[in-house]
This record gives C-alpha cells, sequence and structure tokens, in this order.
C-alpha cells in the first residue's frame, strides 16, 4: 500500500495552499526567505524557522525549533520559550517533536495547516520483513508471533534494529555465501561494516550490512537498486570501488574494496593533533578527483566527511578514496531509513550545508563542495566550521548559517589557503567554487603544488 502525505492550508495567509509528498522529504515553515512556505515578516507568532516537518509516507514527524509561540498540534503546545529562555534553551526543555497522524492539525498563529494521509491502494497484506509472515491484523505496538520482531505503532516495521547476531543470520545466506565474515570494522546510524574474505581468491573485502527501518515495497527496493547499479559503474583510483550488493527481506548488503589504513577521521584521531596544509590537502585533492568523476556523471554524493573518506597504501605513499557513494543518502531518498532529519538517528549535520535540509531531494555538486571543504577545515583544526553546542538543535544550527572564519580557529594557517577554504563554506552556493575541478585548482594554486 503506497501512502502519500499532503499538508493543506486552511486557515491563515497561507489558506488554500497545498504542498504534497510521496517520498521523503523535509519542509521548513517560518518567516524566513529560504523557508518552503514563509509568512510576512511582521507577523507575530511565527519565528524565522519555526518548525520542520519530515515526511517518508506513511511517517511524518513535526519539530519545533525553538520558536518564541512554539508550534500547536491539535491544540497542544510543544517547544515554544518562556520569557527567561534563549531559542536554544527551549529546543531542550520538554517536548518539541511529535509524530504526525492523518487529520492532525498544525497551527501557528493564525495560520492551520492539516495532515492528510491517502493511500493509493485498499490493500492490507503486510508481511514482517525479517520472517515474511502475514501481520497485517496485529494490532499497533505488538510483535510478529513467529519471529518475534517488535513493530511499531502505525507502520508494522521492526521497532528496534535486530541485534548483531541476528542481521549476520538474516543475511548470511545463498547471496552471499562467497564471503567469509571475519569482524567488525564499525557501526553507524545505518548498519554495520564488517571484514570478509571472499572465499573464491582469499581477498579480503568490507561487507556493509544496512537494515531498512520501514516496510521494503517494491517500488523502494527497485529504485534504490537501480541508483546502487549506477553507482557500481563508478571505476576511479579515488572512489572505493562497488563490488557487489544484495538484499534479502529489510536487510541489504554491499561488498566494497577494504582500506585497510581506514579513515580520514581515524587519522585524525591517531595522531591526536590536527593536520599541517602539506598534510592535509594533498588527501583532499586525492578526493577532488574522485569526486570531480562522480559529478562528471551526475551522482552527488551528499555525504562527504572524514569518515567517508578511506586511505590505501600507494607505493611509498598514502592514496585518499572517497567511499559510500551512494549508498547512504539513496538509502535515506528511498524512505528505507525512516525519519532521519528530525530524529537525527545518525547524528548531528556535522557536515551538511543549509541547502541540503531545505532542499532535502535536490542537492547540486556544489553542497559536496561545502562538505569537501568542512572535512579539510576539521583537519586543518580538529575543529567544525559551525559550533554545535549541548543546548542547541543541530537542524536549528544548520538552518541559522554561518561558520566561524578558519583564520579565527587558527591564525597560523596560510592566509590565501584559508580565503579558499572560507568561500568554500559559503551559504550561497553561487559564491563557492562551483566545480571540483575550479576548487582543486585554487587548492593547487595557493599550496603551490
Amino acid at each position: 500500500m503506497t501512502t502519500k502525505v499532503i499538508l493543506e492550508a486552511t486557515a491563515g495567509p497561507l489558506k488554500g495552499r497545498r504542498f504534497v509528498f510521496q517520498e521523503h522529504d523535509t519542509f521548513v515553515f517560518g518567516r524566513s526567505r529560504d523557508c518552503h512556505a514563509h509568512l510576512s515578516k511582521d507577523d507575530k507568532f511565527s519565528s524565522r524557522h519555526h518548525f520542520l516537518l519530515e515526511v517518508n509516507p506513511p511517517q511524518a514527524r513535526i519539530r519545533d525549533l525553538g520558536s518564541l509561540n512554539g508550534t500547536y498540534i491539535n491544540g497542544v503546545k510543544y517547544g515554544g520559550r518562556r520569557a527567561e529562555e534563549t531559542p536554544q534553551e527551549a529546543i531542550y526543555r520538554g517536548q518539541s517533536e511529535v509524530n504526525l497522524k492523518d487529520r492532525d492539525e498544525i497551527q501557528v498563529g493564525d495560520t492551520v495547516l492539516r495532515i492528510l494521509m491517502t493511500a493509493t491502494s485498499d490493500s492490507v497484506e503486510i508481511s514482517c520483513q525479517v520472517c515474511g509472515t502475514d501481520i497485517s491484523t496485529l494490532p499497533e505496538g505488538r510483535f510478529c508471533k513467529s519471529c518475534a520482531t517488535t513493530l511499531e505503532a502505525g507502520d508494522h516495521v521492526s521497532n528496534q534494529l535486530l541485534t548483531e547476531a541476528t542481521q549476520l543470520k538474516t543475511v548470511i545466506g545463498d547471496q552471499i555465501a562467497a564471503y567469509q565474515i571475519v569482524d567488525l570494522l564499525g557501526r553507524g546510524g545505518m548498519g554495520t561494516v564488517h571484514r570478509a574474505r571472499r572465499l573464491a581468491d582469499g581477498e579480503m573485502v568490507a561487507l556493509k550490512v544496512m537494515i531498512a527501518k520501514v516496510m521494503v515495497d517494491d517500488h523502494a527496493r527497485d529504485m534504490f537498486i537501480r541508483e546502487i547499479e549506477i553507482t557500481k559503474e563508478l571505476d576511479h583510483p579515488n572512489i572505493v570501488q562497488l563490488l557487489d550488493h544484495g538484499a534479502k527481506g529489510n536487510v541489504f548488503f554491499f561488498v566494497m574494496d577494504l582500506c585497510p589504513k581506514g579513515s580520514l577521521q581515524n587519522l585524525l584521531e591517531e595522531r591526536r593533533r590536527p593536520l599541517s596544509p602539506d598534510e592535509a590537502v594533498p588527501l583532499i585533492l586525492d578526493a577532488l578527483e574522485g569526486i570531480a568523476f562522480a559529478h562528471k556523471r551526475g551522482i552527488v554524493h551528499r555525504d562527504i566527511k572524514p569518515e567517508n573518506i578511506l586511505l590505501a597504501v600507494d607505493g611509498g605513499g598514502t592514496r585518499a578514496l572517497v567511499a559510500d557513494f551512494g549508498l547512504a543518502k539513496n538509502f535515506e531518498l528511498a524512505g528505507l531509513s525512516g525519519l532521519t532529519a528530525t530524529g537525527m538517528a545518525a547524528g548531528t549535520p556535522k557536515f551538511m550545508p543549509c541547502e541540503q535540509l531545505l532542499h532535502y531531494r535536490y542537492v547540486n555538486p556544489v553542497s559536496d563542495l561545502w562538505s569537501i571543504g568542512a572535512t579539510l577545515y576539521y583537519l586543518l583544526t580538529g575543529k567544525l566550521p559551525r559550533e554545535f553546542p549541548a543546548h542547541r538543535d543541530p537542524i536549528e544550527v544548520v538552518l541559522h548559517g554561518g561558520f566561524i572564519p578558519l583564520r579565527d580557529r587558527d591564525p597560523k594557517l596560510p592566509k590565501d589557503l584559508c580565503e579558499v577554504i572560507d568561500r568554500t563554506l559559503s551559504d550561497e552556493p553561487d559564491r563557492r567554487p562551483q566545480s571540483a575541478e575550479e576548487l582543486s585548482a585554487q587548492l593547487r594554486l595557493v599550496m603551490n603544488v
């Protein structure tokens, strides 16, 4: 059963407007001109960025962004701040986030928005994505009688990620019988990465397991696999090669080249100090070669960060390779990750440009450049371009924009290099270098390489 979510303005200055969501997307409401629906700057009830709505049909969740007056859902106030509070303090005092249901009403001042969830089919056949048992008649919040998987209210999906042993038991079968899992390399918000041995030749590879947090229908699976087949063709010395992939139920696996030297994040942690420009810039230039190759083929990464730039031995030196092209973000775009923007299940958006929240589905190559600029900034200083204090909502930090100029972090860094990185971190995409080749040329010029 396919569902679309409609946000319909029934009262106030936006009355009559409708916003339709058929796939995973985000929607920002407030007074700012960059909001998807914005009120007059003179509106007394709304804040600049008032709330964020995330939709992944049939799920919808709203998050008040520390607004002055709060967001009302069916007459109940969520978020908002007291007279003595700052917007940031208000976000973490009490409830600011709520899951929405069909015909729920959202009110901000005179503006009333109604949520409508419409199904395109009357079919009610729902199967447990772990064992395949029919669960369509089970009440919300119960568990599958065959495999005891807990079902999330309203969606009949796994409420908890399967344990590691169950994950591996689920996927180890005919599809990956050619690989022997050796040990665990890492764990993230969407799954695990394992070291594995390819039995045909003994070659060590990386095997990534990702588990969908929602029902996996044929459309979502086909959409994701179609995008993965495209990225599989990215054959470049600065891109981690995707060798094999498959799916079983709600579990997806991917086999990739193994980079035994780890990631840029691992390197920074091992050094226990920031890298020098002579150490950091060559690695970023390597990554830009891979990014440029993918961009020319119409593929945007959407998740560039130190953990996704891996290191390989290249003769007597080290070569950087970009990993996970298309995996995490296509997983999200296909709706398989559940609600991630509001819940921030995978962590704060430390390396995300603001337009990636505002234009969730339509991100351009210059967004990857912001992220690679933020990664270089982090390597040189050990700090992020933006501050993410514990009392601030990370979404509000990103939407607010701005960053701390690099020379304010470390006045000893070369001025010309800092100017290139600061331009790359502009909130205005037109002010950044417009291609990976352009950024690479600017870095080479200031570094005389």
